[in-house]
């Protein structure tokens, strides 16, 4: 996620965030679970923009499609949520994508090892980015582009991903985010937005893990 970039106004919208919150399935932390699923939704959804960026040498009209494409399919993703519920609606994306997911898509860990609380904090970040990524390749194959092309471009969203945990741990989730704002401003245009999603204590940083895990 380090180069020139052109720019154009970002569209990470309420669809993408909606469907990612729709599968809570720790009940004992329901609201940070909320908070960790809508956090990873935008960090993985900036990745993937900036993977097929860098990857293809895209220009902003590419970019700025791709994203409309990506909350298009997290619109049909909640459209059936709405109709047939979480169980059939998981099915049917998953159905649409399967040929172009050979294999899983596993989020990088981070420093989220150890303990059983970690783990389910992975999981669900986890379970969240693999529907990020599945928005991603339906959108790509819209697109045109085949599933050798896809499949490279999924190696460069684990890359990015790893790349903002790095940020992290060099000086803290604010930086991280900060530095985030920066590559998708160069991506979209000066008026692009990251907010960072707050928890009562930072959902990537230290603060979290020492206190509760």
């Amino acid at each position: 996620m380090g180069k020139s970039r052109a720019r154009m106004s970002a569209f990470y919208r309420q669809s993408i965030q909606n469907a990612v919150n729709q599968q809570i399935n720790i009940s004992k932390s329901k609201h940070r679970t909320m908070l960790n699923r809508e956090a990873i939704g935008q960090v993985v959804s900036y990745c993937a923009v900036a993977a097929a960026h860098d990857l293809w040498d895209w220009g902003e009209k590419e970019s700025t499609l791709l994203t409309l494409k990506m909350n298009n399919a997290a619109s049909r993703y909640i459209l059936d949520h709405d109709k047939y519920g979480a169980p059939e609606a998981k099915k049917r994306l998953e159905a649409r994508t399967a040929h172009l997911m050979p294999e899983e898509f596993w989020l990088p860990v981070g420093g989220l090892v150890g303990s059983e609380k970690k783990l389910r904090v992975l999981a669900e970040r986890r379970d969240a980015a693999k529907m990020i990524v599945r928005f991603f390749v339906e959108s790509l194959e819209e697109m045109e582009y085949t599933p050798e092309q896809i499949e490279a471009v999924k190696e460069e969203i684990k890359k990015n991903y790893q790349q903002f945990l790095d940020w992290v741990d060099d000086g803290g989730e604010e930086v991280a985010y900060d530095r985030l704002r920066r590559v998708i401003e160069d991506i979209y245009g000066v008026g692009a937005m990251v907010e960072r999603v707050k928890g009562e204590e930072p959902i990537f940083g230290e603060p979290l893990f020492k206190k509760d895990f």
